[in-house]
């Protein structure tokens, strides 16, 4: 609790401070939660790119492999708001330490559940194997917030204004670039169901540097005094309740189109991500294109974001710059919407695959930053926890719809260049369910409509007032102020 002489002291600070000191342990912190961010993604979603050599593996259906990146994916959404209410109570380093241990411990037992095999030695059965594999990544499931919902709080409270940018672009951007990682590299070092136990090796890996670092190397929640004015502003800030921060949050108009729409754009993106190796292959593509596509989406909006947020930076116009990258967004929908359920087209698949990681992830960095701006002085955590969320609920929600668009292939021709099975194969068992092609052109116009309609909403009514930026300008104070704060002063050396 502050007392009167610690208010004075941060008032003092805030009217004559005009440069900010930058420690060297930022960077330790922001290497950290990137490390911590890409082998929590990478790991769960490298499953669903080899799931017909897990299935293998462990002797169980396809259904029961995609219980593991479901289940990692589907614990996010109710610890959620126990890791932003931790980090918000507690303070980041809290939050980073529980996230590091649960990526951590979750890694190293889907290690240890496939690691004899590695040897050829076998400790335990496939049974117990495939329970310790689904454990473990529950742990990596209920640890993957704590690490999410923290990029504008280190950016904001770490990182000086020339630099809060690109800080935001590498910590925002790390999810993704988890998930392309995993899912791009796993089918080349698994390629047979007898290698899927370098699997839980390789990407179990990139959490102990992570972990090491967020234990030994992160010593506090915040710098011993603020980067920038703004950072400073928020600190001396009154602290609200939890529930209520929550509740002006909800009553913030700018945010709760944010909220809708960050969430629908990073939801519709990890179902596509999931879902695209299914629909391309019920259009005859191979299973390598269907990586590369999905990998084009990541790479090149993460080869945009710098650019952009760079341009929003120097600029300030982060509205209209978000704005105009959405309008392309909404013909690329259309435009994928068609390319994806025609056969012979990879080119155009490809191409249409860039554009929109170009024009969609591109601003997710640019967003981040938006979401602060319309809440200042509002935790952070708080604020971009809740757009996680999210993308949680609406990423769960438009995975679930497939089932309700779930259309065979018609015709022979269809069927003939379909991919996803062997055309003889008669007899579908139920380790091949996950194989069945499966018509996807409905389900493609639903979430693409859906997508498209919250993009014409945030065009349409998405406005606010740069508070954080406010917050930084100069300020002119009068003879008056100092005068009371020397008066305040004085009383408290008396005292």
């Amino acid at each position: 609790m502050q007392t009167p002489t610690d208010r004075f002291i941060m008032q003092w600070f805030l009217l004559h401070q005009t440069e900010y000191k930058l420690y060297p342990s930022r960077w330790i912190l922001l290497t950290s939660v990137t490390l911590l961010n890409l082998a929590n993604y990478s790991h769960w979603i490298a499953f669903a790119s080899v799931a017909k050599q897990a299935a293998e593996f462990y002797h169980v259906s396809g259904s029961q492999v995609d219980l593991i990146p479901t289940l990692s994916y589907g614990l996010c959404i109710p610890f959620c708001l126990l890791a932003v209410f931790i980090v918000e109570r507690r303070g980041l380093r809290t939050g980073l330490l529980l996230g590091a241990w649960l990526t951590a411990a979750g890694g190293a037992l889907c290690c240890l559940a496939t690691l004899p095999e590695l040897f050829g030695k076998t400790w335990w059965s496939k049974h117990i194997s495939f329970s310790l594999t689904v454990f473990g990544q529950a742990l990596t499931g209920m640890g993957c917030p704590f690490i999410s919902c923290v990029p504008t709080k280190v950016s904001q409270n770490w990182f000086g204004d020339s630099e809060r940018s690109v800080a935001t672009i590498i910590l925002g951007m790390s999810n993704p670039l988890g998930l392309v990682l995993g899912q791009t590299l796993t089918p080349f070092f698994v390629r047979q169901p007898t290698e899927l136990p370098l699997l839980n090796l390789v990407w179990f890996l990139p959490s102990l540097p992570g972990f090491l670092l967020t234990v030994c190397g992160v010593g506090s929640s915040l710098p011993p005094t603020p980067p920038s004015s703004s950072a400073a502003s928020a600190i001396q800030s009154k602290r609200r309740p939890f529930m209520g921060t929550i509740v002006q949050l909800f009553r913030n108009k700018a945010f709760l189109i944010i909220f809708l729409f960050l969430g629908a754009a990073m939801g519709y993106i990890s179902t596509l991500q999931t879902k695209l190796e299914q629909i391309l292959c019920a259009r005859g593509y191979s299973d390598q294109l269907a990586g590369l596509a999905a990998a084009g989406i990541i790479v090149a909006g993460f080869l945009a974001s710098f650019p952009i947020g760079l341009l929003a930076q120097k600029t300030g116009k982060l509205i209209p710059i978000s704005k105009v990258s959405c309008v392309p967004a909404v013909v690329l929908l259309g435009v994928m919407w068609w390319v994806l359920v025609q056969p012979g087209l990879p080119h155009l698949v490809l191409i249409s695959c860039l554009l929109l990681g170009v024009f969609s992830l591109g601003i997710y960095p640019v967003m981040l930053e938006l979401s602060v701006e319309c809440t200042f002085p509002l935790d952070e955590s708080v604020v971009t926890g809740l757009c996680y969320l999210s993308s949680a609920f609406q990423g769960v929600l438009l995975m679930f719809v497939e089932n309700l668009f779930e259309t065979p292939l018609q015709t022979e021709e269809e069927l003939s260049i379909q991919t996803c099975r062997p055309v003889q194969q008669a007899i579908v068992t139920e380790d091949m369910e996950h194989m069945k092609a499966k018509d996807y052109t409905n389900y493609l116009l639903f979430i693409n409509i859906y997508m498209a309609i919250l993009i014409v909403v945030f065009f349409a009514f998405f406005n606010t007032e740069y508070r954080r930026t406010k917050a930084t300008e100069p300020r002119n104070h009068s003879p008056v102020e100092e005068n009371s704060l020397l008066k305040d002063l004085k009383s408290l050396q008396e005292s």
